[in-house]
């Protein structure tokens, strides 16, 4: 953010008036959806029933609709004798199931007619498990998925043959007693995963769960990436405590696991810390990993201390091959910029086909396919963020930065030069990024406010601010000349097109035999260590006048 004095712009400015069109929506579904369950990447909820933080928000049935409108798939109810839904341990307000139910009912094929599954997390007596059936049968009548009682459960059902249906999902132990009812509406059942090589035994499929912290390990996916994210959870963590004294010293007091009582079948970060340096207690190759996610859904759910309903990665479990990312939908963070770009694809549908490789790796060797990267040029031509005709308000630092999420080997970040108390940004430079899975990458543009403070101040170190963003699947992409109409960093609703753009340049270009130095030079892993690249843009002046 600038000073208030050196800029004054007075209407809205527009450096290229031939570049004007929208980049285009994918609203066919044009992918396979004849394939189990597992082979798709699904759009997934968390602690769905919440509105807010996961301390002391009310629970009700706002972020549910939300969710199934906006093409997520799966609802994740807690549930409680009444029944009604709660976060356990919390000082959370419940929900009636019905309520909850009946919300699902309304919204759940608004978007996409493929099918929403509840995964309920089961804290209730026999009686309640038969109350919750009545309900689920009385309020979801047709749409409700009865499973064929003789139905081995060899493999998971398509979602063409699933369609317009709600699927029960929850835990069903030989040890415990369950109403016959509940049971009997249960397709997806939840089974701890022990070994990816015991998992990829069974004979039956089912469903596990993992924390963030907790993920399948592979090698040849890179323990340093995992290490990073650590990191950044630790950080992370270490700010909660010093905005939110309150919430982390009620996290602190409870324990690990405590809040909302952590599900028994799933894998957590207090059993690494138990294995210590036996390993991690679920963990193999590439392709054994491959094996386990391509027949069982795999979920993974944010930890325990995000009570503020942030966000982990979701780029971490999918390219493990997880179908079930769970995020928090109360909020609107990064994690869901890229989760709206990884379910932009195939319609909007909610379900996006897996890479070939990654859905049959028996026939595929042990490590990823070996791929001659691709040219991935996104050239910036010009951005704008209207700043009122008002001289006596603070103007923002513009700048641009390009993200490239996907594989390990793929992820990137560059970003354009600064333009000082202005909201009018020329820069008409080429950002090169080499793409070797296109097909698991996800395209975000942001456009920044730099506040490093001074002008010419560094961007490098900059604590910067999101004005917008535009993210999008490099699987489809549409090579052309847009003009990016951005959306609200904390809603991901469009802002005005008018007074919030960035004016870029699509396409794929053959690699060369040798690479130069376009693009502002190497990309930099955004996990990794080293500074994120400043490409060699054009800095506006201080002022910008009318048409300049």
């Amino acid at each position: 953010m600038g000073n208030t004095c050196t800029c004054f712009e007075s209407g809205r400015w527009d450096a290229h008036t031939e570049v004007n069109s929208n980049y285009p929506e994918e609203t066919e579904v044009y992918q396979d959806m004849t394939q189990p369950l597992p082979h798709y990447f699904i759009s997934s909820g968390h602690n769905s029933y919440l509105t807010g933080d996961q301390l002391f928000a009310s629970a009700g049935t706002s972020t549910i609709v939300k969710s199934l409108k906006a093409g997520c798939r799966v609802v994740e109810l807690d549930v409680y004798n009444g029944p009604i839904c709660k976060h356990g341990g919390t000082f959370t307000s419940p929900v009636s199931f019905q309520e909850c139910i009946e919300a699902i009912a309304s919204a759940a094929f608004v978007a996409s007619p493929y099918p929403v599954i509840i995964t309920m997390e089961n804290h209730t007596d026999v009686e309640n498990q038969g109350k919750m059936a009545a309900i689920l049968r009385s309020v979801l009548g047709d749409l409700l998925f009865l499973p064929d009682p003789t139905d081995s459960r060899r493999e998971y059902l398509s979602p063409a043959q699933l369609i317009n249906k709600v699927v029960c999902r929850t835990s069903v132990k030989k040890s415990c007693e369950y109403h016959p009812d509940f049971v009997s509406l249960i397709y997806i059942r939840n089974t701890k995963c022990s070994s990816l090589q015991d998992m990829i035994k069974r004979e039956d499929v089912v469903s596990s769960s993992f924390e963030e912290t907790a993920l399948p390990q592979a090698d040849e996916l890179d323990p340093e990436e995992d290490t990073a994210a650590a990191q950044k959870a630790a950080k992370q963590r270490a700010q909660l405590a010093a905005s939110r004294p309150r919430d982390w010293q009620a996290l602190q007091q409870a324990g690990p696991g405590a809040f909302g009582e952590a599900p028994e079948d799933a894998v957590t970060a207090s059993e690494l810390n138990a294995a210590g340096t036996g390993g991690h207690p679920v963990a193999g190759s590439l392709q054994e990993l491959y094996a386990y996610t391509s027949r069982h859904l795999a979920r993974v759910y944010p930890a325990g201390w995000r009570v503020t309903s942030g966000n982990y990665n979701p780029m971490r479990a999918w390219v493990r091959g997880a179908s079930l990312a769970a995020l928090n939908w109360q909020v609107w963070d990064k994690a869901l910029w890229a989760n709206e770009a990884r379910f932009m694809d195939n319609g909007g549908c909610g379900y996006v086909l897996k890479p070939e490789w990654m859905r049959c790796p028996q026939q595929t060797p042990p490590q990823l396919p070996p791929r001659t990267p691709r040219r991935l040029v996104v050239r910036v031509h010009s951005a704008h963020k209207y700043q009122g005709n008002n001289c006596c308000i603070f103007k923002d630092d513009l700048f641009v930065k390009i993200n490239v999420w996907g594989m390990p080997c793929d992820r990137a970040a560059q970003k354009s030069r600064t333009a000082h108390d202005t909201g009018r940004l020329r820069v008409e430079h080429d950002f090169v990024f080499s793409v070797r899975y296109p097909e698991m990458a996800l395209l975000c543009i942001t456009l920044k406010d730099d506040d490093a403070g001074g002008i010419g101040g560094a961007v490098g170190r900059a604590v910067a601010d999101s004005l917008g963003y535009f993210s999008l699947p490099l699987s489809r992409l549409v090579e052309g000349e847009y003009k990016l109409r951005l959306k609200c960093p904390r809603s991901g609703i469009p802002l005005d097109g008018k007074d919030n753009w960035v004016k870029v340049g699509l396409r794929w270009e053959q690699q060369p035999d040798k690479e130069g130095k376009e693009g502002g030079g190497k990309d930099e892993r955004v996990e990794g260590k080293g500074a994120e690249v400043e490409a060699e843009g054009v800095v506006n002046p201080a002022y910008a006048g009318p048409g300049a």
